[in-house]
Parts: structure tokens; C-alpha cells; sequence
């Protein structure tokens, strides 16, 4: 047996690979060993290479979320099958048989060599690249414990002849058990709810004495081979974390600088609400899971929300405005409006998105992607005695080649009584010539129909100039949708031709396109165009 419990460990596509390189030393371990309830016999089923590695080789304890935990941010839905539709699922059968339980995480230390190679990266020109070297060389994560001995797989194929009729899970799944123990049923045969299976055959072993073909595979042989030790093998892993949560704080604080900030979280959510007042907005309480939460109260993180909203019923003439209620150490809220020409009571049926922009400093995840470059920035507003303002952002770009996305939202500290009824809307234009980029920021009373003072609020703009699905953000004309609806649900931001063409501007989302209203009722702006990001 050897199971390089000093090596980080890799997610691919065909499971959990050891890495090139040792990145810790094993002073001493706990180990202990497992009784009978170290024999399982479960099935699985999956539609991803990632939900099997889930299901088959991770395990958690507590209250971790393990999409997070594997994606830092991305909303996975496990069934996606709004529209009926065949698609076809895979199921895996397992034994499993725990012989012992070894704990590692206070016995870990980091080699010389790991932190010589960190070292470097977070000091060289481009620390994204080598850290990223440094993953594919010493792991993306270390399991805290393992266990050890034997497992089995046989293989079947679902075949689905009517799709189920559910909806999406949102983003987030929280366990207390190991993720394998979601069993339902071992046959050689089985059949759950509208789907068939195939029979299944011995594809795979871990661990036990390996037979010369797996055609020839003898359980009651491989079970007993299990007796000696010298044929476990590793068949869970407990408890990961990143390779980089051992380090020390200095290196933590660099590792976080030089990576930047990143999609912490993303979800999706549907509401209704009934409209009964005129510029009588909805504040709507945000489902964000307790650990993300925890991450946006810490100063470090450096925490922003962005959201999006579409009417789903797309009532002609009206659209939606938003703000983010972000008080300190309070829950954050989505302040939204529904801007009318002519006030009528109606049902309000929305979906929105929204995301967690920061820094990473949560080193129980893994980070997989180096490539995102995402950069905030603030104006703050102070009760000026203005109803409008045009400002440049503190950032430098070459017009000519780089592709930059700006998206902005309107933050408020408190909800004021005084101001519930005004709207802040902002649009971006191009300074080509200088290549800066700069803001047009107004605000509107929907209850008196007039142009007031802007408030006390921080304009937060989301800038978006690398990311790894090229086609997620960029600018794009209004009369061009060809692969609009394709992209889903986007956080969008107008963008005018220039600062001498600016004015009170909102964008509409809808599903196929993306229209703009005036506050006056005029078309007075020409080539306007919208930044968008489909943010996964």
C-alpha cells in the first residue's frame, strides 16, 4: 500500500488524481480503525463527471457546501429539465468496504519546496499564471482525513423515456453525512420511477487484490484480499481543503492579492409580489447559505452583490429598477422598483439573479480557475445638491484591443423613509480617445414624477476585462440578439456613445432582447449598446 497521503490531490474528468509533487510532510496520524459500519452496498445516480466525483470519492462533514466547495461560487442545478426531454443518466453501483480511518490535518506541514514555489509566484509579474503552475504541480486540495480499504463499482445505464418534470436546484447543497450515503437501492436490475437500467458488470476496483482481467473479477476472492492491509487503498476523501489553507497568514494575504477578486457565489431566485403603491418598491431579503454570508461580513473579503432582474410576465411599458441595501453586519437586501408610465396595481412575477463578487479568503475551497480577471471599483455620493453626475473611473485601458465590460450598481447603506420612492439610474460611456470609461448617474421620484437630488449612496462598478468563457461578457449592439437568450439570465449595464451623449436612460431586460426607456418619453441618445455578463 501506498497511498501518498502527503501529495494534494487533483479533480479530473475520470476522478481524483494524486499530484506530481509532495507538498506536505505527515509528522504522525490518528488512526483508527472501522467496525462493521465500514461496509456499504450503494447505488448512484449522476449526469456529470463532477456530480460522480461528488457522490463516489469526496466526503464532508458539517454544515459545508460542496458545490461551493468545488466551484467557489457556480450555481449547479442537478436536473435542469424544465422542457421535457430524453437525456440519459448513468448509474453506479458500489461495494464498499472501510478498514480504517486516518486523520491528517494537524499532522501536515508544508515542504520547503511548496512554500519556495508559493513564494515565487505571488512575487512574480504574473502570479495568477504561476500559481496555476503550482496547482498542476502540488494539487488542488488535501483531504484533512482519509479512509482506507476497498471499493467496487459496477456500471448501468439509465435510459430515460420521459424526462422528469422538476425544476432546477438552486446552486446549493449542504450535507452532514458522507456525500456516498445517498443510496437508493442495489439490484442487478433496477428501475426508478420512468427509468430502465441495464444490467450491471464490475468496471472498476480500488483497492484488493486486482484481478489479471476485470472480466474474471471474484467478490468473495477481492473481499478477501481485504483482510491485508498491503491491499487498501485511499476510497474517500474527508474533509478537504485547499492546498494553500496551511500556509501561513503572510502568504495567505499574498496568495488572496494576487489572485483577485472572484465570483464568490451565485444564485438565482423567483418572486411575486402584489404593486399596490405608487414608487412603493419591494425589499426582498436575500437567500444567501450561512457560510457565504460569513465571507461577505469579513472586512478582508471585501464583498460586493450585483443582481439582475427580469418581469417574467413582460408587461408592456413597465420595467425594474434596483438597488442592493447592503447595511454593515446586516443581511443584504435587493431594494426593487417598478417604473410605470401610468400607476396600475398589478402582480409582480420576477426572476433574479444575483452574485458575490470578493476576494478569496476561504482556503477550505478549492480554486480552480486563475484566469478571471474582475475588478471593482466605488464613487461614493454624499447628499449632493445635484440630480445628476458624470464621473471617470480610476482605470487605464488600451480602447483598441482590450475588451472590458462594465456593470454597475447602486448600493445603499440605509433605506430612508424620505427617499423610498426615487429610482438611480446610471449608464456608462467610452472616453476613446483618453481610453478611460466614465458613469452618467441620475436619480427620479416615481411618486412626484420628477428629477431629485441624488442620496447618500456608493455607485459599485463591476469591471469584467478577462474571463474564461469568452463569449460571457463583452458590448453588444442593441439590434443585435442572435445569441441573446442562449446566454440566460445577464447582469447588464447601458452604454452611450460618448460624454457629451448622455441622459436618463433604463435599461429592460427581457428573455430575446434587451429594450431602453426614457424617463421623459424622448429618444434623444443614438447608438446605444449594453455590457453584459452571463455569469455561470
Amino acid at each position: 500500500m501506498k497511498c501518498k497521503l502527503e501529495y494534494g490531490r487533483i479533480i479530473t474528468p475520470d476522478g481524483i488524481k494524486e499530484a506530481k509533487e509532495k507538498a506536505f510532510t505527515m509528522k504522525s496520524c490518528e488512526m483508527t480503525k472501522i467496525g462493521a459500519e465500514g461496509y456499504q452496498k450503494e447505488s448512484i445516480e449522476f449526469n456529470s463527471s463532477e456530480e460522480r466525483i461528488i457522490k463516489t470519492e469526496l466526503s464532508f462533514s458539517g454544515n459545508i457546501n460542496i458545490q461551493e466547495f468545488l466551484k467557489f461560487g457556480a450555481s449547479i442545478g442537478m436536473l435542469k429539465n424544465e422542457t421535457s426531454k430524453e437525456k440519459n443518466n448513468s448509474v453506479w453501483n458500489f461495494t464498499e468496504f472501510g478498514k480504517v480511518s486516518i486523520k491528517l490535518s494537524e499532522y501536515l506541514e508544508p515542504t520547503p519546496e511548496f512554500i519556495s514555489a508559493v513564494n515565487v509566484a505571488v512575487n512574480s509579474e504574473n502570479p495568477r499564471e504561476k500559481l496555476k503552475e503550482i496547482v498542476n504541480k502540488y494539487g488542488q486540495f488535501i483531504p484533512t482525513e482519509v479512509i482506507l480499504g476497498g471499493r467496487s463499482f459496477f456500471k448501468g445505464k439509465e435510459i430515460s423515456k420521459e424526462s422528469a418534470k422538476g425544476t432546477a436546484n438552486k446552486g446549493t447543497i449542504n450535507v452532514s453525512t458522507p456525500v456516498s450515503n445517498t443510496g437508493i437501492g442495489y439490484s442487478t436490475e433496477n428501475s426508478i420511477g420512468n427509468a430502465e437500467y441495464s444490467k450491471h458488470e464490475c468496471f472498476k476496483l480500488t483497492g484488493g487484490q486486482q484481478p489479471d482481467s476485470i472480466e474474471n473479477f471474484d467478490d468473495k476472492i477481492w473481499v478477501k484480499s481485504l483482510l491485508d492491509s498491503r491491499n487498501w487503498n485511499c476510497i474517500q476523501f474527508k474533509d478537504p481543503i485547499s492546498i494553500f489553507q496551511l500556509l501561513d497568514e503572510d502568504l495567505h494575504k499574498k496568495i488572496i492579492s494576487s489572485i483577485g477578486k472572484r465570483i464568490l457565489h451565485s444564485s438565482f431566485e423567483e418572486i411575486d409580489y402584489q404593486l399596490e403603491e405608487p414608487g412603493r418598491p419591494k425589499v426582498y431579503k436575500l437567500n444567501i447559505p450561512s457560510n457565504i454570508l460569513e465571507i461577505i461580513h469579513n472586512e478582508d473579503a471585501k464583498c460586493n452583490i450585483f443582481a439582475t432582474v427580469i418581469d417574467k410576465e413582460e408587461v408592456k411599458n413597465d420595467y425594474f429598477n434596483y438597488q442592493i441595501l447592503f447595511p454593515p453586519s446586516r443581511i443584504p437586501r435587493l431594494i426593487i422598483h417598478c417604473i410605470q408610465k401610468k400607476f396600475k396595481k398589478r402582480e409582480c412575477h420576477l426572476r433574479i439573479s444575483w452574485m458575490v463578487i470578493g476576494y478569496y479568503v476561504n482556503f477550505k475551497f478549492i480554486l480552480r480557475d486563475f484566469d478571471a480577471q474582475l475588478k471593482t471599483f466605488y464613487k461614493n455620493f454624499n447628499s449632493l445638491n445635484i440630480t445628476s453626475s458624470k464621473d471617470f473611473l480610476d482605470f487605464n485601458y488600451n480602447s483598441t484591443i482590450d475588451k472590458v465590460s462594465c456593470l454597475g450598481i447602486p448600493i445603499l447603506s440605509e433605506f430612508k423613509s424620505s427617499t423610498n420612492t426615487c429610482v438611480i439610474g446610471h449608464h456608462f460611456f467610452n472616453d476613446d480617445e483618453n481610453n478611460r470609461i466614465g458613469s452618467y448617474t441620475f436619480s427620479y421620484c416615481l411618486k412626484n414624477k420628477n428629477y431629485v437630488d441624488l442620496p447618500e449612496f456608493t455607485l459599485c462598478t463591476l469591471i469584467i476585462s478577462d474571463y474564461p468563457i469568452s463569449d460571457a461578457f463583452g458590448i453588444s449592439s442593441l439590434s443585435v440578439n442572435s445569441n441573446f437568450e442562449s446566454l440566460g439570465l445577464k447582469y447588464i449595464s447601458l452604454y452611450s456613445k460618448g460624454e457629451d451623449d448622455c441622459g436618463p436612460i433604463f435599461p429592460k431586460q427581457k428573455r430575446r432582447e434587451i429594450k431602453v426607456k426614457y424617463i421623459c418619453g424622448r429618444k434623444t441618445l443614438a447608438n446605444l449598446k449594453y455590457a453584459y455578463f452571463a455569469a455561470s
